[in-house]
């Protein structure tokens, strides 16, 4: 999307818990405080977050808006053209988003294309997702839950703790036991600072669990290395998540695409080794969903029919740009696949508590609900009782 200048436009889902959290996005669009305030009594928990408006886009879509019952906040000096452009949120019921969307296409400055996006995404909100998991297609009208298995000697959180063959097939059979969906079995740690390990040690590590219990219930394996892939999908694995998104082994997705296998693209800025070493954004939100955009149409590409999205917590991000992405899980979900946060034990819950590692159970499971009611499809978990509990009570309330 352009506006009549080129500059870029763009629009993007996002979720407010309550009028406080939307008048202070309000103001900082420029909206002036008693504005905001009135307007603020109008807001709906969805929305519409629209970039880069010039002065005439920006006053076309407040009338326009208003017109359909809806509201528009833009920028206070937008009236008088004082300012080069604005941003713009748009709040209303489905019913009336529509109706901005269909009334701005066909407008100029840019107004045509953002007309239609808007009409796609709210029609997209009612959608509901599915994933196919050894053969059968699961409906995502509630996330499913990943758990996590490490067998790594130098994982973040549970390094270590199951090596032996013995030890992680009691791990992956107690995980199902507490309710995971699919159980992820990764051979090479991907914390910070971590070294590359060979495909023959990762499969050294990874192939006695996939071998054992692929065939009892769903396995996905956490790998960046097509050879590993391949092995793994021939003893019966369900599902590939890798968190190099294709970029160091693209024949990984030609895996997928062979196998008929979802195939998970995450984001990662820079690589295990690097990717915490000061990491930058102008906009953390726009450009991770510009990138698993980009790298699922690539996946598609390659002829992988079914590919499930990660923003990568922790991979190349400070703690605010990891809030961001879990608290605007619905502008990736505007991509139009699954969305799957993994977020558990991680750094940032130990920034904001101070909790060690062993001690992150609470923030957690507080995490996978936030990200839950925004909309994520996956959840990747080291408790995945605790967080199945959490879920039903949290569905059971909303529910009631």
């Amino acid at each position: 999307m352009t506006g009549d200048n080129d500059v870029p436009l763009s629009v993007r889902s996002v979720y407010f818990d309550s009028p406080a959290q939307a008048r202070e996005l309000m103001v900082a669009v420029g909206v002036a405080p008693r504005g905001a305030d009135i307007m603020a009594a109008k807001f709906t928990s969805r929305a519409f977050y629209v970039t880069n408006l010039r002065p005439a886009a920006a006053n076309i879509v407040k009338q326009v808006a208003l017109s359909s019952g809806a509201e528009a906040a833009v920028h206070r000096e937008v009236v008088t053209c004082r300012v080069a452009r604005s941003d713009a949120i748009l709040f209303g019921t489905a019913q009336q988003l529509s109706s901005v969307g269909r009334k701005l296409t066909g407008q100029d400055f840019g107004l045509d294309a953002l007309g239609r996006s808007i009409s796609r995404l709210v029609a997209s909100w009612e959608a509901v997702p599915e994933l196919t998991i050894n053969g059968k297609r699961r409906r995502l009208d509630k996330p499913l839950l990943v758990g996590v298995l490490n067998v790594t000697p130098d994982s973040f959180s549970d390094g270590g703790e199951f090596n032996s063959p013995q030890a992680a097939l009691a791990r992956a059979r107690e995980l199902r036991e507490e309710g995971a969906d699919v159980v992820d079995v990764g051979g090479e740690s991907t914390r910070p600072g971590a070294a590359y390990v060979s495909a023959d040690e990762e499969l050294r590590r990874v192939m006695p669990v996939v071998e054992a219990v692929a065939a009892d219930y769903p396995v996905s394996v956490d790998t960046r290395k097509a050879a590993v892939a391949r092995k793994c999908a021939e003893a019966g694995a369900a599902m590939i998540n890798d968190v190099s998104a294709g970029r160091d082994d693209p024949a990984v997705a030609a895996v997928c695409a062979e196998f008929g296998l979802p195939y998970v693209v995450m984001h990662m800025k820079g690589t295990p080794a690097d990717m915490q070493q000061d990491p930058r954004y102008d906009d953390v939100v726009a450009e991770v969903r510009d990138f698993l955009a980009a790298r699922a149409a690539w996946a598609e590409g390659e002829g992988v029919k079914e590919v499930v999205v990660d923003p990568g917590i922790g991979f190349g991000k400070t703690l605010e740009h990891n809030l961001a992405l879990i608290n605007n899980v619905p502008a990736l979900a505007d991509l139009g696949r699954p969305v799957m946060i993994g977020h558990s034990r991680k750094s940032f819950i130990g920034k904001l508590t101070g909790a060690a590692v062993d001690g992150r159970l609470a923030g957690s499971v507080a995490a996978a609900l936030v990200a839950a009611r925004r909309g994520a499809h996956l959840l990747r978990v080291h408790d995945v009782a605790a967080t199945a509990q959490a879920l039903a009570v949290a569905a059971a309330v909303v529910r009631s």
